[in-house]
């Protein structure tokens, strides 16, 4: 299966329905599906150079997508990095694997990640149309898409893709990324609800992206805009309207924010999984002792400051 975390992620190739309820696209199969997800890096040196992308050279860049996508070891990489100078590509992987260790202790108590069998593929793209052709569709503000592929329990495809055009040499929107990819891991049987997941990744966002979100929050509360907490739990889609869409990341990592503050983000992830279990109410019950959804509604009001999960040295690009 192909899981579509964050917009404008129309789903790539698949030949069954998204995770995340979205209709996929059918082109073939498998097999196809992977020809499709790679066939926009497969230009030669010459013509990337003409359209402004960055190749790797052949001792660092896998050759075909078998080679994107083996199997990590002690001696391989979890994390392999197309679409960046050689130098760059280092620093994105190196970057993004202390962020894995990071999210996996953070999130899941794991002080050590599990080795992944299949590598998790970032591609990093010059250009808003290279990015929007790569996930299926114009790119809108994001900066960032995640899509998965599922055999029965088994994450069999990680991919993320990244514009690259920013200020630092990390792009911006990789730590938020990579959550979605870390939290597959944990949530095998179903992705976790779309403001959790969402709210989870924003809270690995630079502190100044986080308090533009909670500004937009501020503003749609301000109009009576925001949404209670039952319809918000209950969103399995993301809002069309771009304008909600930005109240929704507002909203969904206030909430988080917010009962993260309360106990932990350990805490956090097995209140999801009993809510999935046995009803989001019972689940607040027994994490959070509040009695209702209704409770939920101070989160947005008496809002945790902002204090981001991933550490500010990474977010530089720096290693611990």
């Amino acid at each position: 299966m192909n899981r579509v975390p964050n917009p404008p992620k129309a789903p790539i190739a698949s030949i069954s329905q998204t995770r995340g309820g979205l209709p996929a696209k059918v082109r073939g199969g498998v097999a196809t599906a992977v020809a499709l997800t790679l066939g926009f890096l497969d230009v030669t040196t010459a013509q990337a150079a003409e359209d402004g992308v960055a190749v790797l050279s052949a001792a660092t860049a896998p050759t075909t997508a078998g080679a994107a996508r083996q199997a990590s070891s002690p001696e391989q990489p979890s994390i392999v990095v197309l679409g960046a100078a050689p130098a760059r590509s280092l620093a994105i992987r190196e970057h993004a694997e202390a962020m894995r260790r990071e999210a996996f202790a953070k999130l899941l108590g794991m002080s050590t990640p599990p080795a992944w069998s299949v590598c998790c593929e970032i591609h990093v793209h010059a250009t808003a149309d290279a990015f929007a052709d790569a996930v299926g569709g114009p790119p809108v503000d994001a900066r960032g898409a995640t899509s998965l592929e599922f055999a029965g329990e088994r994450v069999v495809f990680r991919r993320i893709d990244v514009m690259g055009d920013g200020p630092g040499e990390i792009p911006d929107a990789l730590d938020h990324e990579l959550v979605h990819v870390v939290l597959a891991d944990h949530f095998v049987h179903a992705p976790p609800p779309r403001w959790a997941d969402e709210g989870l990744a924003l809270l690995f966002d630079d502190p100044a992206k986080q308090r533009k979100h909670a500004a937009d929050l501020q503003a749609a509360a301000r109009r009576g805009l925001a949404w209670s907490a039952a319809d918000l739990v209950a969103l399995e889609e993301y809002p069309a309207d771009g304008g909600r869409q930005r109240v929704f990341y507002g909203q969904s990592a206030a909430v988080v924010r917010w009962l993260v503050a309360r106990r932990d983000a350990s805490t956090f992830i097995r209140f999801l999984d009993d809510a999935d279990a046995f009803g989001i109410e019972a689940a607040l019950r027994r994490h959070y002792d509040l009695d209702s959804l209704d409770s939920l509604s101070i989160a947005w009001k008496e809002v945790a400051p902002i204090n981001s999960l991933g550490r500010a040295e990474l977010r530089r690009g720096l290693l611990p």
